[in-house]
């Protein structure tokens, strides 16, 4: 069985879009949960082992419906005691995803269940700080010294593009317009190509020169992200103004 989550394993990292991977999973699944009833003490590790791949390529393959499930599944195991040389890696990523839905009640149960070992981990210890940023509004800032290469990326991105957003719908409504250089900070994008992009993303009329972008105050625009989030923040972008204005 560990044999076959070698190989597994070795497909999610070549091909994580090879059409027998799906396949691969829900027969394996089957086999080593079946086991699993009848022989836990034998079964546990491999179960522990394959909810991590699953997980892992549930993200690259950003089916975020059945990562949700998959995931709690995993941290079930990790909660119960089980080990492995990952779980403070999986742990940070179950962290940032409850942060990018606004599943903060769930988050901070979970920061309570956690040994105070695993906080030193560098990318749970950067979740905590992620999720102490978000809550003074310290938004320029968000990421620090860490550089994201891994699947939690799809959560980071959910997170920096629903604060845009909330951005976006208050600088609408407050500014006739922006500098280049404090839209750039206070959007906290790379370029004005990026800024561009963003606006014509989210469909706004914005207007650019060479020296500033010009909103428009537009009404009622439906919030495609993560309403919930915007709710609870929704005062949050004051601090950005404050600093960069």
């Amino acid at each position: 069985m560990e044999q076959k989550l070698q190989l597994l394993n070795s497909s999610i990292q070549v091909d994580p879009h090879n059409p027998q991977i799906p396949q691969t999973l829900r027969h394996l699944k089957l086999e080593i949960f079946n086991e699993l009833a009848v022989n836990r003490l034998g079964t546990e590790k491999l179960a522990l082992h394959f909810c991590e791949l699953e997980v892992t390529y549930l993200l690259i393959s950003k089916q975020i419906e059945n990562f949700e499930l998959a995931i709690e599944r995993l941290m079930k195991f990790y909660n119960q005691g089980l080990e492995s040389k990952d779980k403070a890696h999986y742990t940070g990523i179950y962290l940032i995803y409850l942060l990018s839905f606004n599943k903060f009640a769930q988050y901070y149960s979970q920061i309570e269940l956690l040994p105070k070992e695993t906080f030193q981990h560098p990318f749970v210890h950067f979740v905590l700080q992620l999720e102490y940023k978000l809550s003074i509004g310290s938004y320029s800032d968000l990421l620090g010294d860490y550089h994201p290469t891994g699947i939690e990326n799809v959560f980071l991105e959910r997170i920096m593009d629903t604060i845009r957003l909330q951005t976006a719908l208050s600088a609408n409504a407050s500014y006739k317009y922006l500098t280049i250089e404090n839209a750039i900070k206070l959007f906290n994008v790379k370029s004005i190509q990026e800024l561009q992009s963003f606006a014509q993303k989210q469909h706004f009329k914005w207007k650019f020169d060479n020296h500033h972008v010009y909103f428009d105050n537009i009404q009622n625009i439906e919030n495609p992200l993560n309403s919930e989030f915007l709710i609870a923040n929704s005062l949050r972008y004051v601090h950005e103004f404050d600093k960069i204005i």
